[in-house]
């Protein structure tokens, strides 16, 4: 199937970046998982909390970074030890240890104005991290020394800072871990910039099968909907594959809801893309598309009547079947197959 990428997706990046690791035992997770050891034994990241990112100068006001938190050293009683800064990046930049200074620099500002420059006042130290989701890796975030004109050893300490990188490049989807949401969040990234959202759709979202709260559950996966939709375009079938994946974690009526949510805010922006009503329990729509639709889902219905449980390999190549004759002849066998195992080999 063909996908459409528009060429400056980073807002809805963020929001959703935002979304997820606002929550900060999600941000503790992902610090406690992808940082080097030392990070984990030196700063508590179980006692984050979030800072706001606005300035205090208006003349700063562009210079924030994407979340920013504070925490203590791990056996200090100094509440505020730490400064934590994460900037979520779409693709590498030359200059990121400047553009890091800079939200450095304007936190400091801020951090000044409310304890006042007295004699015995600190700041505190910072640490920085970078999540990139570029296709491919970051080969190395260069550090403010990097950037000099004069690479002489007079200037190798100048302005430095550590600068901690997540490439999300260089972490197959397997070996994504910690909490649901966040490998959520992380697969979701991954697999937009791979090119392979859609494909990986229904597992990114199955992560999240074992939330037990229905609201985060249904925050979540809205989130996820709504960056899926807004990365891969615009378009009908999309809210297609999006309904079969809400429908599997949350079930029929829950996803009827979603993908209508969404589609009646395309509809507010004047983009014509058709009903997206009456696809609970996979009924036939009056066009071609719909009908094949249709049929698909209610072989999976079928399947799932019969054998309870429907691996996700299965359900994902009858998705991206087209052909009515091959999906009649499966049907067929679906209901005279003595096993599911006799159904995947003929499938």
């Amino acid at each position: 199937m063909k996908t459409t990428n528009p060429v400056d997706v980073s807002q809805p990046h963020d929001l959703l970046v935002k979304h997820f690791l606002s929550e900060l035992y999600l941000a503790s997770d992902l610090f406690k998982n992808y940082l080097a050891g030392e990070w984990v034994e030196l700063v508590d990241f179980d006692s984050l909390k979030q800072e706001s990112t606005e300035t205090v100068d208006r003349n700063l006001s562009g210079l924030r970074a994407d979340l920013r938190y504070s925490t203590r050293l791990k056996g200090s009683d100094e509440e505020l030890g730490v400064f934590v800064f994460l900037e979520h990046q779409s693709r590498p930049d030359r200059f990121m240890a400047f553009r890091l200074l800079e939200y450095i620099c304007a936190a400091y500002r801020q951090h000044l104005s409310v304890t006042g420059e007295k004699k015995d006042t600190t700041i505190p130290p910072p640490l920085t991290v970078v999540l990139h989701q570029g296709k491919t890796p970051w080969k190395k975030v260069l550090a403010m020394r990097d950037l000099f004109s004069s690479q002489h050893d007079m200037w190798i300490d100048t302005l430095k800072f550590p600068i901690c990188l997540i490439d999300l490049a260089r972490i197959p989807p397997d070996q994504l871990r910690g909490h649901p949401a966040l490998c959520t969040l992380l697969d979701s990234l991954q697999s937009a910039s791979a090119g392979r959202f859609p494909e990986r759709l229904l597992e990114i979202l199955g992560r999240l099968k074992n939330v037990r709260e229905e609201d985060k559950l249904k925050s979540w996966s809205m989130a996820v909907s709504t960056y899926f939709t807004a990365v891969q375009g615009k378009a009908k079938e999309n809210i297609d594959i999006l309904f079969h994946a809400l429908k599997a974690l949350l079930g029929a009526r829950e996803a009827e809801k979603m993908t209508a949510t969404i589609a009646d805010g395309w509809k507010a922006e004047g983009i014509a893309i058709g009903k997206v009503e009456g696809r609970a329990e996979g009924i036939a729509e009056g066009e071609a598309r719909g009908a094949v639709k249709g049929k698909i889902e209610s072989l999976l219905l079928f399947l799932e009547s019969r054998f309870d449980e429907v691996p996700v390999s299965v359900q994902k190549k009858l998705i991206g079947l087209h052909d009515n004759k091959r999906i009649e002849q499966l049907t067929r066998l679906a209901a005279t197959c003595q096993s599911l195992k006799e159904f995947q080999k003929a499938l």
